[in-house]
């Protein structure tokens, strides 16, 4: 089934009423798995749920990009793989509080969850657009209280710096906007090094070295006529 991004339609499904969210209809929650495994989801009596997740009704879709834990009461818990990625869902039915309480707690040592998954590995789960990724950095301060995100220039960096064109990562997404875009990971010697020198100075000398030669540089940088002298 094709979803569609649809903000508009899933916001007039929810309400809140005494600090809690209601649905209007049945929605579902989708998230990566993966969550569990690295401290964005603790499962209990009461969920704690890391609140950058998926909503779906129908063919409809939006996304929740608030980087804090989130509590909530799901009446089904089911899995699903989407190419190949295994995703929890947490099901609630009509007039069924989603979530618990709007006031959240501020949890700083999350954010490096977060960075170290999506952006330094670039674990971007399918529902996460490139705005969406410099959205939730920004967000960070607010919900999180994180100086991680405090920099806007440097949200919007790193986001542009892992988003790549898909035919070709070694584009920016910047440069082709019109095209698909994916993401590379910070550790991806072949892609996230930008210079012969870079990529010879890292770690992992045999990776670093064969993407040295495959990619050859057309002039060199200053780095490089630096460390020639």
């Amino acid at each position: 089934m094709t979803l569609t991004r649809n903000a508009s339609y899933i916001n007039n499904l929810l309400f809140t009423k005494d600090n809690k969210v209601y649905c209007k209809e049945k929605i579902t929650i989708e998230f990566p798995k993966w969550y569990e495994d690295k401290n964005l989801l603790e499962k209990s009596d009461v969920n704690y749920l890391y609140g950058v997740f998926s909503i779906i009704s129908g063919d409809n879709y939006s996304v929740s990009i608030i980087p804090t834990l989130l509590t909530t009461i799901p009446i089904v818990i089911k899995e699903i793989d989407r190419d190949g990625v295994l995703y929890t869902q947490f099901v609630y039915g009509k007039g069924d509080c989603v979530i618990l309480n709007t006031e959240v707690i501020k949890n700083d040592g999350l954010a490096y969850n977060f960075f170290d998954n999506f952006m330094i590995n670039a674990r971007v789960p399918w529902f996460i657009e490139y705005e969406d990724l410099v959205k939730v950095m920004d967000n960070l301060l607010k919900y999180a209280k994180s100086n991680l995100g405090s920099n806007y220039i440097a949200n919007e960096l790193v986001s542009s710096f892992i988003c790549r064109k898909k035919s070709d990562k070694r584009v920016f997404h910047r440069q082709a906007l019109k095209e698909d875009y994916s993401f590379v990971d910070l550790n991806n010697v072949y892609y996230s090094a930008l210079s012969t020198v870079s990529r010879l100075g890292g770690n992992y000398f045999k990776e670093s070295l064969t993407s040295a030669l495959v990619q050859k540089e057309s002039s060199p940088t200053k780095l490089e006529n630096l460390v020639r002298v």
